[in-house]
């Protein structure tokens, strides 16, 4: 989806983040709500135990209901044009008795990296959570979750994303790619998602 890569395409989560996720719960402990509040987007990257795995998650409120939120997230055809590096985004099968989706992105990171395609899943908690997984394609690893927890007046929407870019791009540079891109990809969707929610 779309946000699956942002930054190779924009990339990856803690291992922390990852721990949490398999729980069942996001870690929410490094959210600064004060600074949410404040309409900030938190982004928070580190290194994880795997080489060339970066790890990055970012966190926003949203004020519309999560419905309007998974939608926008799922719309994997409108994420060229919001999503950095995206330049298409189609849906190849449907799984699990509508629970899964298999799509392929073709993406172009950077200018001294070729445009590749890759095929990535998404499992549905609908209005809840998404998981975004690698299937194929020379991302190496790809693993993340969107979080959509509804706090009455707003969603705290979060995002934890780990990659391996599977090429020979330094870490550093993929890290600052996302530190910059997935602030823009989380508020691109806050903004449709709150345009899109009923007055």
């Amino acid at each position: 989806m779309l946000v699956a890569l942002a930054a190779l395409v924009a990339l990856a989560a803690p291992a922390s983040s990852v721990r949490a996720a398999e729980t069942g719960e996001p870690d929410l402990a490094w959210i600064d709500r004060a600074l949410l509040e404040a309409g900030e987007v938190l982004v928070e990257s580190r290194r994880t135990s795997r080489p060339r795995t970066v790890s990055v998650r970012v966190a926003t409120y949203v004020v519309a209901p999560p419905e309007a939120i998974f939608d926008v997230l799922t719309a994997c055809e409108v994420a060229p044009e919001y999503v950095p590096n995206v330049q298409s985004c189609r849906s190849l099968e449907t799984l699990a008795d509508g629970r899964a989706e298999l799509f392929v992105q073709v993406v172009k990171p950077a200018f001294f990296i070729p445009r590749f395609e890759h095929v990535f899943r998404l499992d549905y908690t609908p209005y809840e959570r998404i998981d975004v997984n690698r299937v194929s394609g020379p991302i190496e690893h790809m693993s993340g979750s969107w979080w959509l927890i509804d706090e009455d007046d707003h969603v705290l929407l979060v995002y934890e994303l780990e990659i391996d870019p599977g090429m020979p791009v330094p870490r550093f540079f993929v890290r600052a790619t996302l530190r910059r891109d997935l602030p823009r990809v989380i508020m691109a969707v806050r903004d449709r998602a709150e345009a899109a929610a009923p007055r």
